[in-house]
């Protein structure tokens, strides 16, 4: 009998390879890992695509890059996120303030990839976008990333720590794709919010100066980057908690479904910075009706939909559990708000559905058994053809 299996899907019980670089010998290496030092994709070579070795130029376009990162200061939640298909360019921030429930939203898109600078990787590089509207740049290091933001309603200035169990996979995509993701938890060093004079939370007292709030070490965050050769069209479903649970423990959960088509899963959570990897789960969700199933607008559409948060029905996130699996997932997301993005440029197309919500249910491993209880989270629907 194999008693790992009575052991939690932890790191010290796991022995992953820890790798110098992703592509080798002109191929990825699949797999969960314990971390990969250089995502060298402009070495990588597929028979699939030509028989001669692809220019860089080509590769770098065909190669799709994005990075989220959530930042967690009570009351306020931040999300921002930097993303390149290379035809296109966009990036977002969000504040959501939990006790007065107003989210507030900045988001911007360039053609191509004007005014954006993109070199190295998550592990040891730089992400960088300019526009009137919005501006950030992301530094990574292998001990902490660096983010600073200017946009028309918010700023951020902040240093995060790493986590010393990040979440890296790499799984095949379609017939000659591969996807790269790095998920961790972060700590915050130093840094601070600026919420400023014309943001929406200053609408009752006008005359008021920018808000400042300083980040502490209580301060927690996640980060989210992917790199990959994806499908044409995909679509996927995503659910990501940071918060501290009512016993005060720090906890970041990871869960996905339609991203990772074989052979491994995406799916961790952390607590107090160590992880536990999760088997694969389903998403159900009822309320289809919300939106349609192409996007049908030219025009890129902001929305912060309060109706459509209270028509809305509880997902369910769960793992059928066949008998091989010493974990059980079963929890319910109750939508509360949403940032909704739609574009539709005819050979690419994007619908994009982030909530804020609670979550309630229940994570078992082995012996430790994880509740939520009206956990604040994320929850997203991403439909993509690009």
């Amino acid at each position: 009998m194999n008693k790992s299996h009575d052991k939690p899907y932890t790191a010290a019980n796991l022995k992953l390879a820890n790798l110098e670089y992703l592509i080798q010998n002109g191929q990825p290496v699949f797999g969960v890992f314990s971390q990969v030092k250089s995502i060298n994709y402009l070495d990588y070579y597929s028979y699939l695509i030509s028989q001669n070795s692809l220019p860089n130029w080509r590769k770098e376009l065909k190669a799709n890059q994005f990075c989220f990162i959530q930042i967690l200061q009570p009351p306020y939640r931040v999300c921002l996120a930097l993303a390149t298909i290379k035809l296109a360019t966009s990036a977002f921030v969000y504040i959501y303030n939990e006790d007065t429930q107003q989210l507030e939203v900045c988001e911007a898109l360039q053609p191509l990839t004007h005014h954006t600078h993109l070199d190295g990787d998550g592990y040891q590089g730089q992400m960088a976008f300019t526009h009137t509207k919005l501006s950030v740049t992301l530094d990574f290091s292998p001990a902490q990333m660096n983010i600073a933001l200017d946009s028309q309603y918010v700023a951020i200035t902040a240093a995060l720590a790493r986590s010393a169990q990040p979440l890296a996979i790499c799984t095949p995509t379609g017939r000659r794709g591969w996807t790269f993701t790095q998920k961790e938890p972060l700590t915050a060093l130093s840094g601070h919010l600026l919420i400023k004079a014309k943001s929406k939370f200053h609408t009752d007292t006008p005359d008021v100066r920018p808000q400042k709030i300083t980040f502490t070490d209580a301060t927690i965050a996640n980060l989210d980057w992917t790199l990959g050769y994806m499908r044409h069209e995909t679509n996927w479903f995503w659910s990501c908690i940071t918060s501290y649970l009512s016993d005060g423990r720090h906890f970041l959960l990871n869960l996905s479904m339609g991203v990772n088509e074989t052979g491994a899963s995406e799916n961790a959570c952390w607590l107090e910075g160590k992880i536990f990897y999760l088997p694969p789960v389903m998403f159900a969700r009822e309320d289809s009706n919300i939106r349609s199933s192409q996007p049908d607008s030219l025009e890129p559409s902001i929305e912060n939909v309060e109706t459509d948060a209270r028509i809305s029905k509880p997902w369910r996130i769960y793992h059928q559990n066949l008998g091989w699996s010493n974990v059980d997932i079963d929890l319910s997301f109750t939508p509360i708000t949403v940032y909704k993005k739609t574009d539709n440029f005819g050979v690419i197309a994007s619908i994009f559905e982030q909530w804020i919500g609670f979550y309630n249910g229940e994570i078992r491993i082995r012996d430790e058994v994880i509740r939520l209880d009206n956990v604040m989270g994320l929850a997203e629907d991403h439909f993509a053809k690009w």
